[in-house]
This record gives C-alpha cells, structure tokens and sequence, in this order.
C-alpha cells in the first residue's frame, strides 16, 4: 500500500519541526547555561579582586625564628599609587593592583626571601572612606573593612554633640545607597556587613538649632522674665 506524497512530506516536515524544537531547546539550554557560567566566574573574579589604587595594604612581616632583625622596616600600611604599585623597602615597586590576599602574601613571600628566610606574610585590604558632616575630625580615612563602623567613627573623632546619628547615611556615586546605618553603628557591624565599600562617603547631618541646649537656654530665659516681672509687681525693687 503505497502512502501518499503529500502525507509523508507532511510527516517529514512534522519530524522535522519537532527535531528542531528539541535541538534548539539543548542548544538553548547549553549557550544559557555557558553564559551563567561565563557571568558567575566574571563575579568570582571581581569579587576576589581586592586591591585597587587610591587603596591601601596593611602587611605585617615576622621571621619565624630568633634572629629577627628589620621586622619594623618592613610592617606597615603602603598606599597603593595610580598604577596599582606599592614601594616597599628592600624590594621595591611591587604590583598588588589586581591580586588576591593570598596571591599578594605568595608575591611578597617569593621577593622578601631573597633577603631574608623563614618568613611570615600577612595582608590585609585598607578601603578609603570619606567622614563628612557632624563629626570632630571628619576627612578622608583608610580602614579595614572587617572593622566595625563604630571604629571608623571612632577614627574620625566621635560625634559632635548636635550630630544626628539617625540621620547617617552612604552616599557612593553623588547618589544615597544606604540609610539607617544607627542599627549598624548600634550593633557594632562590620564595614563589609553595612555594605561600606571604597571611595564610599559616609554623611552624619548635624541636628537644628532647635536642639537640647536650645530648649533649656529658652525655659531660663523665660524663668529669668517671669520672676524679674514677679519681683517687680510686688515692690521688691
């Protein structure tokens, strides 16, 4: 029995459309899936990426043994320049713009041992952030993000007696990307939980003149007028 041309284009064309749904399907899920794959590293990356200039390291180096000598030389906070270079003693420019802790500790361990051996490096990241506003110091300070925002207030002073610290807020950008930073600064938080991150600003408005003092300036004025209008009704003076 023979089938009909007509039918079995139509079945060619039927298993054809169907292959192609089914082909475009996987090719759709593997391309998606390399994508998220590409984007999720690219954030991997970045996120290792610490150390940016305008920055700072903070590195502590210690030798392991009793013989010790120029530890102090070496220790200590270095800003990283425009180029994302640091000048250390003894071994001089070092690029630190684009590592990680570990790959920065290995870096510096590799170059330091040339000198010296049986050494211990330690880095830390130093991100900048800006204190404006109702604080004693305010100014430009570099910190370590596991420290908390008490500590970077501390470091700028403490507050001013009318500063409002309700009222702080994280300006990145020209724009307000957090408010209510009191609970943080209440609950000791670090820099990283708050979501500070480097070149950020911190703003701490200051209250208005219709503060604390004002009101009790205000309540001995009036107290002053009322027994001046007191003594003078009664013939005291």
């Amino acid at each position: 029995m023979s089938v009909p041309k007509c039918n079995i284009m139509r079945i060619v064309f039927k298993y054809f459309i169907i292959g192609q749904f089914l082909l475009g399907g996987s090719f759709s899920s593997l391309l998606n899936a390399q994508l998220t794959t590409d984007y999720q590293w690219s954030n991997t990356a970045k996120t290792l990426t610490i150390f940016r200039p305008g920055d700072a390291v903070r590195i502590q180096v210690m030798k392991l043994d009793l013989e010790a000598v120029g530890n102090d030389i070496l220790s200590g906070d270095y800003g990283i320049d425009s180029r994302g270079y640091i000048i250390m003693p003894l071994i001089g420019e070092v690029r630190v713009s684009g590592l990680t802790e570990v790959e920065l500790m290995q870096s510096l361990r590799e170059k330091l041992e040339a000198y010296m051996k049986n050494l211990y490096v330690s880095v830390r990241p130093l991100i900048r952030v800006t204190m404006q506003g109702a604080f004693q110091r305010p100014g430009a300070y570099r910190i370590d993000p596991s420290a908390s925002l008490h500590d970077l207030v501390t470091l700028a002073g403490g507050p001013t007696y009318n500063c409002d610290l309700s009222g702080m807020v994280v300006e990145r950008g020209g724009k307000v990307v957090k408010k209510n930073l009191l609970e943080s600064f209440e609950e000791g938080y670090s820099l990283e939980d708050a979501g500070i991150e480097s070149g950020d600003q911190i703003i701490a408005p200051a209250q208005g003149r219709m503060d604390f003092y004002f009101y009790i300036n205000i309540i001995n004025l009036l107290a002053s007028m009322v027994l001046l209008y007191l003594r003078l009704r009664s013939g005291y003076w």
